[in-house]
């Protein structure tokens, strides 16, 4: 059982009604800047951590991976969202590829159950929807900026051209693959591809669009890493890892009762 505090970062980009668990770092993005913990907007330029609005959470990770870099930090390290977190005993009802889940949930939440034994990645299920990547990524945003996005990652030599054509054609991947409790070295080397994709595709190929679509970095950068990921969890061994559908808390959700 872990006895020393892990490293283990929420992520949120506005203030919300839950108390997370004490040994959380809270990390602010955008504007937020969190009771305790980090914020974006203290630690970056404010047009630094306006860069949120397009690269979502992944604007933390890269600040986080330095940090940790700095810190010569070893071990595991763990990211959740603030409602949104992979456990080893997930709470609340599967609906879909998500268990949903009122808040008040989250107090029954051991510490453990973030980080089970300190020594096992914990990581979401990889979950197949109809139609392959290319096709799925298509029906919401545009199928360009995905493919701009992985020729990128083939000229920056962190994937192969097999390993583009393999992975989008294919109707499975990790969903939300930023939230896991992973090896150091994992996270860093995955953060250090993905800052480098993103830097080129942002330098040569990034179209700003309009509303929702505005995120396609952080859409692109999503899909990168779950072919990352589960290139580390196949190296390791999937029976090795404890994979779980994430919990997402619905403060819309149903109170749990008191019997």
């Amino acid at each position: 059982m872990m006895t020393d505090k892990p490293h283990f970062y929420c992520i949120a980009h506005a203030p919300f009604a839950w108390r997370m668990p004490d040994f959380m770092t809270m990390v602010g993005s955008g504007d937020y800047v969190p009771e305790t913990g980090l914020a974006m907007s203290q630690l970056l330029s404010p047009e630094e951590a306006a860069r949120n609005r397009y690269l979502g959470e992944y604007l933390a990770l890269f600040e986080i991976r330095r940090r940790l870099i700095a810190e010569q930090a070893q071990g595991f390290v763990g990211f959740c969202h603030y409602r949104r977190f992979a456990l080893t005993h997930p709470i609340g009802e599967l609906q879909g590829f998500n268990y949903h889940a009122h808040p008040d949930l989250l107090a029954q939440v051991l510490p453990e159950h973030f980080y089970g034994d300190g020594q096992t990645p914990i990581v979401p299920i990889s979950v197949t929807f109809g139609g392959t990547i290319v096709q799925q990524y298509q029906a919401g945003c545009n199928a360009r900026d995905l493919l701009m996005f992985f020729g990128d990652a083939i000229d920056c030599g962190v994937i192969s051209d097999l390993d583009a054509a393999n992975f989008l054609s294919n109707p499975s991947f990790i969903t939300a693959p930023t939230v896991a409790y992973i090896p150091v070295q994992w996270f860093v080397e995955i953060v250090r591809d993905l800052e480098l994709v993103m830097s080129r595709y942002f330098r040569h190929h990034y179209v700003h669009r309009p509303g929702y679509a505005d995120r396609s970095m952080a859409f692109c950068c999503e899909r990168l890493q779950a072919f990352l990921l589960s290139r580390y969890i196949a190296a390791w061994g999937a029976d090795k890892v404890i994979a779980r559908p994430l919990v997402l808390l619905n403060p819309a959700y149903p109170r749990p009762t008191t019997p």
